[in-house]
């Protein structure tokens, strides 16, 4: 050890724990539904609209050839 005392390591202990919750609480918000819709309402109906109208192609694709 470098001489530290136990309540500076405890205290950069309690950094890196904090540190590491924040960023596990970013990757969760990102990968999380949810919050990408709150956060990104325009993108979200676009993606939204271009799956409903690619579904959309799909059923009237399918109807045409059962004809």
């Amino acid at each position: 050890m470098s001489g530290k005392g136990i309540n500076t390591l405890k205290l950069e202990l309690e950094e890196t724990r904090d540190e590491l919750a924040a960023t596990l609480d970013d990757i969760f918000a990102t990968f999380n539904p949810l919050v990408q819709i709150r956060s990104h309402p325009v993108a979200s109906a676009a993606v939204f609209l271009a799956v409903v109208g690619g579904a959309a192609a799909l059923v009237a694709r399918g109807l045409s050839r059962g004809r």
